[in-house]
């Protein structure tokens, strides 16, 4: 099969595809700020993947595809991505909630070195000079929202570690995003999309709705006050059907700049909706990160070495001895 032939209308098409797909995924990174304290932040990211699970319910039922044969040859996969799942949501949601938007957004940006990072580490995927400097890019312009907001100015003090616990759950809700997209990475060579959407909404769902309803009964929260965080699952499945649609109709490299206005559509929406300023330190640094991410992502990828990563290595050392105790059980 040829590759595809990208055309300017086509390439224009889908530049506006991903444009609506990032600005979509705006209000659900903000939904913390949205909630305002009514209703806690782990029910909002429940909701979340509960309404997105009951949508794609009522397609399997739709198309009459069944539940079993979308079974998964790994489900422990499966459940560790939904783990890196829930703790990204949680960690990005809860930071965009107690920190400016257009801060805990750059610092999400982040997502991409460390990505690069993991892969290398984990799949044996090769990394140039030109990645670690992108990457250096990327972190310079963290370091500029971190420590620039604290009253110090860059001085690393306990005044800046306390006024920095948003900017904390923002690295972290990144690392977590990372590892996520690192087991999508290995899951994404056998699995089919509905495959991944089913497990992941389901199985985020299993693992959130016990706590999820032990804080509705024992805060005493309103079902009313929850209702319109139900509309989260059907955005967050229709920005992910514009980005489908988007790496179908124009070349990744025109996309690469694209997903980072992300945080072009988060400071509009913390400007026009929570009265959220930035400063000019926060947008010198989130455009630091910006141009690392989109150099990064412009970057070729090169083939990863046969057998390298610590994931092919333990591969590896499975089939080694495996291969060992048939040899003993033979030789008896």
């Amino acid at each position: 099969m040829g590759q595809p032939r990208y055309t300017f209308a086509s390439n224009l098409k889908g530049i506006a595809f991903g444009l609506a797909g990032t600005a979509l995924f705006a209000p659900i990174f903000a939904a913390g700020k949205f909630a305002d304290g009514a209703v806690p932040i782990l029910v909002v990211i429940f909701m979340r993947y509960f309404s997105a699970f009951l949508l794609v319910l009522g397609l399997l039922l739709f198309t009459k595809t069944s539940l079993m044969s979308l079974k998964s040859s790994k489900p422990s996969q499966h459940l560790l991505r939904a783990f890196f799942s829930v703790g990204s949501a949680g960690f990005t949601i809860y930071a965009a909630s107690i920190m400016p938007l257009t801060e805990a957004t750059a610092i999400g940006l982040t997502e991409g070195v460390i990505a690069v990072a993991l892969a290398a580490i984990f799949l044996g995927e090769r990394v140039t000079s030109g990645h670690w400097l992108a990457g250096l890019l990327c972190m310079a312009g963290a370091y500029f929202i971190l420590f620039a907001r604290a009253d110090g100015g860059f001085a690393f003090s306990l005044s800046a570690l306390s006024q920095m616990s948003g900017a904390g759950y923002a690295f972290l809700g990144a690392i977590f995003m990372a590892l996520e997209l690192l087991v999508l990475k290995v899951l994404a060579r056998r699995e089919s999309a509905l495959a991944l959407l089913v497990h992941v909404t389901g199985l985020c769902s299993l693992l959130l709705i016990g706590p999820a309803l032990y804080l509705v009964i024992t805060q005493e929260v309103s079902l009313w006050a929850i209702a319109p965080f139900f509309a989260l699952g059907p955005i967050a499945t229709l920005a992910q059907y514009c980005n489908i649609r988007a790496y179908r109709l124009a070349e990744i490299s025109l996309l690469a700049p694209v997903n980072y206005s992300w945080i072009v559509f988060s400071t509009l929406l913390g400007l026009i909706v929570f009265d959220e300023v930035p400063s000019a330190m926060a947008l010198f640094g989130g455009s630091m990160i910006v141009a690392g991410g989109i150099w990064l992502a412009k970057l070729p990828t090169l083939p990863a070495h046969e057998g390298a990563g610590l994931l092919n290595r333990l591969k590896f050392s499975k089939l080694k001895l495996a291969r060992e105790n048939r040899q003993k059980i033979t030789a008896k």
